[in-house]
């Protein structure tokens, strides 16, 4: 399919101008697409190539004008081929990043300058795309469809809208409206069960019955279509007339049929009557599905998700109250609000209610209505899911409307003022029914894991805020859900762990309210001291080591574990005082609980997830004193881990990632500790004054002795099967990295084995990126801790040391990453820092390297372009050096230079040997690739009058050039006859297909040793392997019978030799090549990767009757053993050219690759 993930913006150089700005260029991809679209391979590249044309900007155009024209010029070409004709499915991703493209690369005001009736035109074609993928994503999800091309395109479009819509300086207020209700609707009737809507219909209109079995296979649909939520929920803000009394109208409807529903199952239970069974369920389950959509789309309309920014009243929805706030009765309004037992409309007077608060109220209804449910016995009969979607809603719209604080707004609501602003009777009532709320689902749901978790969230929302938790402490519920957790009394002490550390987190929370010191002393004594007798009471017991590991003693252990977290993450900065003193406490003797349960994997994680909590949530506000204190406790903790894990076995490769959540938490813990480095704000806050300071002054360990300490322990144990877990790789490099940063002195003092590993684990990092092997985040993480470490290096001046000359390792990697492999765009910056420093500091090394590079290109117009960019790279007069105002100027060389180099794509001939273009070579810039760069207009084209005449006409000047490419090519075919064409190198090496032919020695070698194993008369099969068989029939015309497996086919030159074969379908061969008919099989598989390997293994094992020579990286050391029994031979195979990664010879038999020769073979240069 469209490969979105490659939608590479287009930036070229003003040497392209004159080609791509003309109409016809444009006009030509456009009319190649319409002719070829209902081909899905050949639609997905030219959809691919009108979508980077989408992005063009840059210094191609010469001024606001020039954009203003190609926009135009696009837009009316595209809407003339996607207008009037049903989109192919192939299509629609391309189509939707078309547009995005042309939506956000291009200027606004450059939007807006077309004429009116193309804009309003290319708005309608958007609108009416939006709604058809939208119905088209929905079902996709009917029939679960493993590729989901709509929805992808879908979410593209919302994309789009939300850039639009947001932009009110270049739209004026309503431009959008009538728009945004169109996709709005489509939204709501794509989500509702018919008859309203169309949910889980199929194209026929029959409804699917697979979506019981498909929902429980999905993530939480308010995770997954977050951003589809988010992009919904703006349009309805900006059509709010029309949208606020939509959902308002379709919630209550369906909360009274949800009502009338219960009851009557409610009658049928009492007098025992049969019901109606499925048809009731399923008139239930569309009811709930309603609902939950509804929900959804309701709290994002209505609040944004803010996390770590002030939460605000979305400015559309203040504006809607207020403009109506003038036809509004408050009494009305607040009778609606505090009656959720009412139907809206039995109320007098009900139409003056505020729409906001009314639609709040229907959704306070169904929550209502859940609540009589739970009380009549019938909990059987309701959904989970539509309680989480209740609470998740309250807690969302809590944290923005819950007592509204006015100076933040400009002009605020009377009508939300009255409902929820302080002092009101409103926000008292509305605290007490949502911790009624809470006490209600915890007592009765405790089960349902997702249920109780989002309730105690609401929880934390209605207590985090100083002025909600002064209402809530007012209320006798909240004192007796505090009495009941101490107590740990059922139903709450049956919740799981981590409910009960987010209730205890709440709990601390809350008694930093507003109290008298008396009523503080008291709750205080009710909430925590429960706490620490009973878990002193367990551990001081003389037989706690004989009974620790009894059921009740472990439950009790895991319990104060789990709250002393809850309370951690209670931490705020007013509060950090009373609770790191009432945490260090614990910690002491936490460290003691790390000998009794040393063998207990699951109480030992909690121990260390105790201090990881602590540090990660106070450490930025201890002075000096209490960081000591707890700098002390965190390395106690790490000698005493390090003592019990002494010699212990982590490897083992078909373990589990949570087999080693503590070295995981172990990093985070030693994360957390250097975030005190950079983030600090005791200097401001004093939290502590008046406490006694302690002798900090005496001591000596800081944050640098615990952290190195603990990388102690961490490094030795992180083997390259342990990085395979991404999360534990991830976090693994984020710790090197920020030691790297914060204590770049203190690397070249760590012990020589400390610091190999060290030095290996970043390189592993960066070259294990481009095999698929680590993520893009890790490769950037080691190229950000190259930078301080080669400042220190410049610091020091000692040319000796080991780390400068790692980093002069570091430099060829770096260069070889930039210059000769692929790599994301975002990664350019990282790298470019650190290869800026690094060429600082190695100055004559990177000279060498770029000679190298030049010398290396045959093509005197490629070693001339490559000199020019190497040039302007570094054209400053003055050596490079660790300046910001130089490297600023060399990161903008440096992108210059990337452009420069990507656009010679096509005709570079040096070493790519880890990039993987695939078969066809197609990528973001595949338009480009597959034409031939030469001098001259080469893209101008002349279209006929009628499209319709035939095939679009290149002009002359073109014609003759790929005339001339096509007749230099059939003349060098031809060419090739007798025995010239077993010359190596005959046929020219493409990196595009991972072509790198062997040295005529190292040719040679291998075709002797695979002759020797095949025995007179044998039969050799050389895969993706030419040298070798080009070799063989240079040197042995009749001895052997060999058959050459190739991709390309430039091979087929060697007639009933030549067998076509494509390594990604590994067993598709001719009839006449028969299974097991081989000697021996020669192989070198065109990528680095074990996706490569393992299919061409396939082919191998299929061919071979026993032998096996194989040439590849020295990195498929272990995938090569496991998938084809082989090892590593003594002897070094060697290029043409000389390539990044190490090569060696791999085989499964007694061979003569084993031996050291001292001499090398003599190189005939013919047959005899």
């Amino acid at each position: 399919m469209f490969e979105s993930s490659q939608n590479v913006l287009l930036k070229p150089t003003e040497s392209w101008r004159e080609a791509l700005l003309d109409s016809r260029v444009m006009e030509l991809f456009f009319t190649v697409h319409r002719k070829i679209r209902e081909d899905s391979d050949m639609a997905q590249d030219s959809l691919q190539c009108l979508a980077q044309l989408a992005s063009l900007h840059g210094p191609v155009f010469p001024d606001e004008g020039a954009q203003v024209d190609y926009l135009a010029h696009f837009i009316e070409g595209l809407l003339g081929t996607i207008n009037g004709i049903e989109i192919e499915d192939s299509e629609a991703v391309g189509i939707s990043s078309i547009i995005s493209n042309l939506i956000t690369v291009f200027p606004r005001n450059v939007l807006t300058a077309i004429p009116r009736e193309l804009f309003s035109s290319f708005v309608n074609c958007l609108t009416h795309l939006t709604c058809s993928f939208g119905r088209s994503a929905a079902l996709e999800e009917v029939l679960d469809k493993d590729d989901m091309v709509y929805m992808e395109a879908y979410d593209r479009l919302l994309e789009s809208w939300l850039t639009l819509v947001q932009d009110d300086k270049h739209f004026h207020k309503g431009f959008f409206t009538q728009h945004a209700v169109q996709v709005f609707n489509s939204y709501i009737q794509c989500h509702l069960a018919a008859p309203d809507g169309t949910r889980n219909l199929t194209a026929n209109g029959v409804a699917s019955r697979e979506e019981e079995e498909i929902s429980e296979l999905q993530e939480d649909d308010r995770d997954q279509f977050s951003d589809q939520l988010a992009s919904v929920g703006m349009l309805g803000r900006i059509a709010a007339e029309h949208c606020i009394p939509l959902l308002t109208s379709l919630l209550e409807e369906r909360v009274t049929r949800l009502h009338g529903q219960l009851q009557r199952q409610q009658q049928q239970q009492l007098l025992a009557s049969p019901t109606s069974g499925s048809a009731d369920s399923k008139t239930l389950d569309d009811l709930y599905e309603d609902i939950h959509w509804l929900i959804l789309v309701t709290g994002y309309l209505l609040a944004d998700d803010t996390q770590g920014e002030t939460p605000l009243i979305p400015p559309e929805i203040m504006e809607y109250s207020i403009k109506h706030s003038s036809e509004v009765d408050i009494n009305t309004t607040l009778q609606i609000l505090g009656s959720p037992g009412e139907k809206a409309s039995s109320i007098p007077g009900y139409n003056r209610t505020d729409s906001v608060i009314r639609l709040l109220s229907a959704i306070l209804r169904v929550s209502e209505v859940e609540s009589r449910a739970i009380r009549a016995d019938l909990t059987h009969l309701l959904s989970p899911q539509m309680g989480k979607d209740i609470v998740w809603f309250l807690k969302r719209w809590a944290k923005t409307y819950l007592l509204v604080d006015e100076k933040l707004y400009d002009q605020i609501s009377v009508p939300f003022s009255t409902a929820f602003g302080a002092d009101t009777e409103g926000s008292q009532w509305i605290v007490g029914y949502l911790l009624q709320k809470v006490l209600s689902n915890l007592s009765v749901c405790s089960s349902e894991q997702g249920l109780a978790d989002d309730t105690v969230q609401l929880l934390v929302t209605l207590v985090e805020r100083r002025e909600r938790a002064n209402l809530v402490i007012q209320c006798e519920n909240w004192w007796n859900l505090a009495k009941q957790f101490a107590s740990r009394s059922p139903p709450l002490n049956f919740l799981s762990s981590p409910v009960q550390r987010t209730l205890m987190k709440a709990l601390v929370l809350g008694g930093f309210a507003h109290m008298d010191t008396e009523t503080k002393q008291q709750y205080w004594t009710e909430v925590l001291q429960p706490l620490q007798q009973r878990f002193l009471r367990v551990i001081n017991q003389e037989n706690f080591p004989q009974t620790c590991q009894q059921e009740e003693v472990k439950q009790e252990i895991t319990a104060t574990l789990e709250a002393l977290c809850g309370i951690a993450e209670a931490t705020q900065v007013d509060n950090v005082a009373i609770l790191f003193n009432f945490l260090m406490d614990f910690l002491t003797n936490c460290i003691g609980l790390m000998e009794v349960y040393k063998n207990t994997p699951e109480t030992v994680n909690l121990i260390i997830e105790v201090f990881v909590e602590v540090a990660h949530k106070q450490i930025c506000y201890l002075g000096e004193s209490k960081a000591m204190n707890l700098y002390e406790a965190c390395l106690t903790l790490l000698q005493v881990y390090s003592k019990n894990n002494l010699g212990r076995q982590r490897i083992d490769v078909t373990a589990e990632e949570e087999q080693y959540q503590d070295l995981l938490l172990i990093m985070e813990l030693l994360t957390n500790l250097l975030s005190k480095e950079f983030i600090d704000f005791s200097d401001t806050d004093e939290v502590f004054r008046g406490q006694e300071p302690g002798p900090a002054a005496s001591r000596s360990v800081s944050a640098a002795d615990v952290v190195l300490y603990g990388v102690n322990l961490i490094l030795p144990l992180m083997s390259q099967d342990l990085l395979k877990f991404p999360t534990l790789c991830n976090q693994y490099y984020k710790l090197i990295t920020f030691i790297c940063e914060i204590f770049p002195e203190k690397i070249p003092q760590l012990p020589e084995d400390l610091f190999k590993s060290l030095m290996y684990s970043l390189e592993l990092g960066m070259t294990s990126y481009p095999l698929n092997a680590m993520s893009s985040e890790v490769c950037q993480l080691c190229l950000e801790a190259l930078t301080p470490l080669a400042e220190q290096c410049a610091k020091a001046q000692e040319t000796d040391a080991p780390l400068f000359l790692a980093t002069r390792h570091f430099l060829k990697l770096v260069f070889d990453m930039l210059v000769l492999q692929k790599h994301s765009t975002e990664m350019t910056t990282a790298a470019g820092e650190a290869f800026y420093t690094l060429v600082c500091l190695h100055q004559a090394e990177y000279s060498e390297l770029v000679e190298t590079l030049l010398s290396s290109q045959q093509d005197p117009v490629i070693y001339q372009r490559l000199a020019d960019a190497f040039n302007k790279l570094t054209a400053s007069s003055t050596p490079p050096a660790l300046d910001r105002k130089q490297k600023m100027a060399f990161l903008k060389s440096l992108e210059e230079f990337m452009a420069n180099l990507r656009s010679q794509k096509g005709k570079r001939t040096y070493d790519q040997q880890a990039c993987d273009p695939g078969p066809c070579g197609s990528g973001p810039t595949a338009w480009s690739q597959r034409m031939r760069v030469v001098q001259g207009p080469v893209l101008r084209c002349e279209m006929s009058d009628s499209e319709d005449e035939g095939p679009p006409q290149l002009s002359s000047y073109a014609l003759a050039a790929l005339q001339e490419f096509y007749a230099e090519q059939q003349h060098h075919h031809s060419d090739l006859c007798g025995d010239d064409k077993y010359n190596i190198g005959i046929i020219e090496e493409n990196w595009q297909l991972s072509q790198f032919w062997y040295s005529p020695e190292t040719a040679t070698r291998l075709a002797e040793d695979a002759v020797a194993a095949a025995g007179e008369g044998g039969r050799i099969a050389c895969v993706s392997a030419p040298s070798v068989y080009q070799k063989l029939r240079e040197r042995h015309r009749d001895d052997v019978s060999v058959c050459i497996f190739e991709y390309d086919r430039r091979f087929a030159i060697y007639g009933e030799d030549f067998v076509y074969y494509d390594y990604k379908n590994p067993v598709d061969l001719p009839e006449r090549i028969a299974t097991h008919s081989f000697d021996i099989v020669v192989a070198d598989p065109p990528y680095l990767s074990e996706e490569c390997l393992r299919k061409m293994s396939e082919t191998i094992k299929l061919l071979t009757r026993g032998k096996i020579l194989l040439c590849t990286g020295a990195v498929m050391e272990d995938a090569a053993a496991k998938l084809l029994g082989v090892k590593m031979c003594k002897f070094i195979p060697e290029h043409t050219r000389t390539l990044g990664n190490e090569f060696r010879c791999f085989v499964n038999y007694n061979s003569g690759l084993d031996c050291n020769l001292s001499v090398r073979l003599p190189v005939q240069e013919g047959p005899k």
